[in-house]
């Protein structure tokens, strides 16, 4: 059960690393690119996610972690990498605004959906496509963080009920 649990982990791992180190790529030709430093700001978050979900990686690889390294891994990997990177940045502010305006949503609708001066509208291939490789990125990151949560908190109830049978 070990050996499964280390082997999601570490695809866990490896998608949220390769998620933040191309939303950092991203964020940073997007600010040279649209002249918006601001976007930037991502940094703040990437370069720390990428770090702590390493260390607690490895803790956890060498059982030095304990439950608290387990959950901090959890917690960070949700809601960094498959929420606010994955999900928002990937699926919404690419990938469904590619699809919306290449479809041809009316401008005011995408205007209300994605206003100007946050959001770009599609005018530039490598900022698009890496963009939207978020996105894509972050299906088997979401595939494996659930098969992870399923197989170490199945895990933990399941000892919980076993301690409570010998009780």
């Amino acid at each position: 059960m070990q050996n499964i649990l280390s082997n999601q982990r570490s695809k866990v791992t490896f998608y949220s690393i390769t998620l933040m180190a191309l939303t950092s790529v991203h964020h940073l030709y997007g600010a040279v690119i649209y002249h918006t430093p601001w976007r930037m700001h991502v940094l703040f978050l990437s370069i720390p996610v990428i770090i702590v979900t390493a260390i607690l990686n490895r803790l956890l690889n060498q059982h030095t972690g304990g439950r608290w390294a387990l959950w901090l891994y959890w917690i960070v990997t949700l809601l960094a990498s498959v929420i606010l990177i994955g999900v928002f940045e990937g699926i919404y502010n690419h990938i469904l605004k590619n699809i919306l305006f290449f479809s041809g949503l009316p401008a005011g609708s995408m205007a209300k959906l994605y206003p100007q001066g946050t959001y770009e509208m599609p005018d530039n291939f490598f900022f698009e496509f890496t963009g939207m490789l978020q996105g894509i990125v972050a299906i088997p990151l979401v595939a494996w963080f659930i098969r992870l949560t399923r197989h170490a908190f199945g895990r933990q109830q399941q000892a919980t009920h076993k301690n409570n049978q010998a009780v």
